[in-house]
């Protein structure tokens, strides 16, 4: 018996969606395996030079090896985990050479990113967003607490780049804001010290934008990120 020619597409059809259905579950798998370890690496449940077993994360997930696999090229190519041969991966420990580098890349497209958030400072609600995320930061002055700090560290961070409205400067800007960089200056300095010298250089960026002072602004963001850099490069292994 023929067919049909809509009876042939049908059929092509359901037999391609058969084909892309496992790559697009994949797909999610590793979407989803990529964010859960990230998150963990973020909140300091993995730590610098820690082992990722790959045993323990397919119990935990509940993942087979091949999506644990590319979320970790994933990662690697995020520059949070490094892929070590016949050892896996492990969270990665920056050198200080590297942290010197990439701090300079940060201070090129986040000091760029200041001085874009004061010029737009007061089109639409971006004032009030802004200012929101400034005064819960404000809440560490008094009673800091560190996990609490690293994600009003993040949203500060994150909001001046929101306001510039740019996809590709945030895309930038997101893969050097490396959450592992707070988590290797808590190994080294005190909590307090650390909240208490960022919040102070948090003000100055705050000022600079919404005094709408595109200059102030940036050169603000540059010495905090540089400071960040130097406190990180001095201290002992």
């Amino acid at each position: 018996m023929s067919t049909t020619n809509d009876e042939t597409v049908e059929h092509s059809d359901r037999a391609l969606q058969a084909v892309l259905e496992p790559a697009l579950r994949t797909g999610e798998t590793v979407d989803r395996t990529a964010a859960l370890i990230r998150q963990q690496i973020v909140e300091g449940r993995l730590v610098p030079g820690q082992r990722l077993i790959a045993r323990d994360l397919v119990e935990q997930i509940g993942i087979s090896r091949g999506p644990l696999r590319e979320a970790f090229r994933r990662l690697a190519a995020d520059g949070l985990v490094d892929l070590i041969p016949n050892r896996g991966a492990t969270v990665r420990r920056l050198s200080n050479d590297e942290i010197a580098q990439v701090y300079q890349i940060r201070e090129a497209l986040e000091g760029y990113a200041a001085r874009r958030a004061a010029e737009l400072i007061d089109h639409g609600d971006n004032r009030a967003r802004f200012t929101e995320i400034v005064e819960r930061g404000r809440r560490h002055f008094t009673a800091p607490d560190f996990p609490a700090f690293i994600v009003d560290n993040r949203q500060f961070h994150r909001i001046i780049v929101d306001i510039c409205e740019n996809p590709q400067l945030s895309e930038l800007i997101d893969k050097y804001q490396l959450p592992i960089f707070m988590l290797q200056l808590r190994e080294r300095i005190g909590v307090d010290q650390i909240v208490r010298n960022s919040l102070a250089e948090h003000e100055l960026i705050a000022s600079g934008i919404l005094a709408g002072d595109p200059e102030r602004a940036a050169q603000a963001m540059r010495n905090h990120l540089r400071h960040s850099a130097d406190e990180l490069i001095k201290m002992p292994r």
